[in-house]
């Protein structure tokens, strides 16, 4: 293995670096067009960096919305059955609150923007908790508190310091993965102090980053006497000390920087600190956010970066025709001074004498240079053809012109979507692999305890006093499940934001569905009423519909069903007795029969109002057996 030596790691990781340098060479270059020359002023860049048609900006506001809006919400359910479930229910309630606790839209949105111009990177450690975390101030009596609290925290990488094996051809086959950060020296000898395994010698000959100055030269801070540290996690790599995969050790984590070497030589590593055991998921800290695979390559492709030549090509038409501009002139010319000052002095609608020539007046015009009717074709085929790689057309920009019919606009639209829609795919399915991460943590440590909220309690069914937690970890091998044996994913358009008139739509949708459904809870009260409504609001983006169905509620609807039928069977006995009696007389009387009245109504009407009048009155108290409140 390279890294079993320092100097074999540092080779790895030099060649890790020239990859990732390559990948991400033009992504300098991008930013600086999406953000346009006025939010910095460069002085060292020309005129190539002003992008007159900012199509960085215009799809990055507009995919960004419908990647991530709002903090996701997870569901975890359990492939056995039994204590599997539980697990899994608890484990959904602690992941969507620390979810909402962390702020985690915040973190995916940085991401999704990585993602829509290269590829995002994020890593997922644990971190104590302090006095922003959810398990501060926890009552002794209600949770027994670790020693020392944790907290799952998720940070974004830059892409331009990310490392990953150059040799492998996807994400998941590669030997190693790391990214690099820079500390002073002064900082790192600190934690040597606090924490066992960091070697003083090694940080003291370790070499000074130059990042205090950028590419000319040009200092852009103090320099602070900072050493680019790389943390590189091996999969492959485990240690004889390691606890083995079943304690949830995985690969192994080493930290390492490059020493001073003599001028002109190679720079050689050094570890900073004693490898150690990496305690985290199998798939390891790191998660990749990208759109589309490359063949034989562990690097996504992101769709900016695929159009960037279309782009480019766009801005340098557009720049021509923009000087064109500039050059153009429109003269007047005179056959004499004093006409020609005339015409200059002469303003707007006043008339003036000027000599005239055989009945003509001596004066033309003249205009010079602008923009050719061929530069404008050009760059309306340049704009056409960049938009179609992108998929973005007038209808996604929400500026129709009407130049089409209604039916082009609709299988535009649709082609569209399709396309967004597989992006917004790669997205979820990067989410739920970092939630996997954090979801193992909360699953095998039982240093993470944090409080679930009074929505969590409502939930649950508990008193509105409760104070529920979540508590990490308590699993034992002879359970019968494992980590493994749950399923995490996102609800349906939980991330997505929701237009007003779709709003008002789903909430008439929700009004009639349970208006429609309620004769079949009363004939049906043991049907998994809850767990019908769970599905049906996930897909509603409506996550709340299940409280409206409340066990109290379909306890409710099955008393009052009893009480329905036996009111029936009370009027049909009723109404059968006098018809007897008629039909068999009094003993010595003769029969009295009379013709029926249209006054009265007939045994259906009479049992629908019945039947309304019952499903009006509400009881006056709760059901026994119920809460109140329901």
């Amino acid at each position: 293995m390279s890294f079993d030596h320092p100097e074999h790691a540092m080779e790895e990781v030099k060649a890790a670096v020239e990859f990732r340098n390559r990948h991400t060479k033009a992504l300098d270059d991008q930013i600086q067009r999406f953000r346009g020359p006025y939010w910095k002023k460069d002085t060292a860049t020309g005129s190539d960096s002003y992008a007159p048609e900012n199509t960085y900006y215009e799809y990055v506001s507009l995919m960004i919305p419908k990647l991530i809006f709002d903090n996701p919400r997870c569901q975890v359910s359990s492939r056995k059955p039994g204590p599997a479930n539980d697990v899994a229910t608890a484990l959904r309630y602690g992941l969507n609150r620390w979810v909402r606790d962390c702020v985690l839209r915040k973190r995916l949105v940085e991401l999704a923007t990585d993602m829509l111009f290269g590829y995002g990177v994020a890593v997922v450690r644990e971190d104590a908790v302090n006095s922003s975390g959810g398990a501060v101030n926890m009552p002794e009596k209600d949770v027994q508190k670790p020693s020392k609290i944790m907290w799952p925290v998720v940070e974004r990488i830059s892409p331009k310091q990310f490392i990953i094996d150059p040799g492998c051809t996807r994400a998941s086959d590669a030997l190693f993965m790391g990214h690099e950060y820079r500390r002073t020296r002064k900082e790192l000898l600190a934690m040597a102090d606090r924490e066992e395994g960091w070697d003083k010698e090694a940080i003291r000959e370790a070499a000074a980053s130059d990042a205090h100055r950028d590419k000319g030269n040009q200092r852009l801070y103090p320099d602070r006497d900072e050493i680019v540290v790389y943390e590189v996690w091996c999969p492959d790599y485990e240690m004889d000390e390691s606890p083995g995969s079943d304690m949830g050790f995985h690969g192994t984590i080493i930290t390492l920087a490059a020493c001073q070497s003599p001028e002109g030589s190679s720079p050689l590593g050094k570890y900073l600190r004693k490898p150690r055991p990496f305690y985290g998921p199998r798939t390891g800290p790191y998660s990749m956010f990208g759109v589309y695979k490359v063949p034989d390559s562990p690097i996504p492709l992101s769709p900016l970066l695929a159009v960037e030549a279309q782009i480019s090509d766009l801005n340098e038409h557009v720049r021509a025709a923009s000087n064109s501009m500039m050059k153009h002139k429109r003269i007047v010319g005179v056959n004499d001074p004093r006409t020609a000052q005339l015409v200059k002095d002469t303003g707007h609608d006043y008339v003036a004498v000027v000599p005239f020539e055989d009945g003509r007046a001596m004066i033309q015009e003249f205009e010079l240079g602008g923009q050719t009717e061929q530069q404008a074709r050009w760059i309306a085929t340049c704009r056409e053809r960049a938009d179609r790689a992108l998929g973005m057309d007038e209808a996604l920009r929400g500026a129709v012109s009407g130049a089409g019919t209604a039916t082009e606009h609709t299988i535009a639209s649709e082609a569209a979507n399709t396309r967004i829609a597989y992006i917004k795919q790669a997205f979820t399915d990067s989410v739920t692999a970092l939630l996997e991460k954090v979801a193992f943590y909360m699953y095998h440590d039982d240093r993470i305890v944090f409080p679930l909220g009074s929505e969590t309690a409502r939930e649950m069914g508990l008193p509105p006093d409760a104070a529920p937690y979540f508590e990490g970890g308590g699993h034992d091998g002879e359970a019968g499940y494992g980590f493994e044996d749950l399923e995490l994913e996102i609800e349906p358009y939980s991330m997505e934001r929701a237009t007003e008139g779709m709003a008002q739509k789903r909430a008439m949708e929700t009004h009639s569905l349970i208006l429609n459904t309620l004769p079949a809870m009363q004939q049906f009260p043991d049907y998994p009423w809850l767990d019908h409504f769970q599905k049906i609001g996930n897909a509603m983006n409506a996550p709340d519909l299940p409280e409206l169905v409340r066990p109290e509620f379909l306890t409710r609807l099955a008393q009052d069903l009893q009480r329905m039928q036996q009111a029936q069977a009370q009027v049909a006995l009723k109404s059968a007795t006098p018809m007897m009696q008629a039909q068999a007389g009094q003993p010595g009387k003769p029969v009295q029969t009379k013709q029926p009245s249209k006054e009265l109504p007939n045994a259906g009407q009479q049992m629908s109002r019945m039947l309304g009048a019952m499903q009006q009155q509400a009881p006056t108290g709760p059901p026994q057996g119920g809460t109140s409140g329901a």
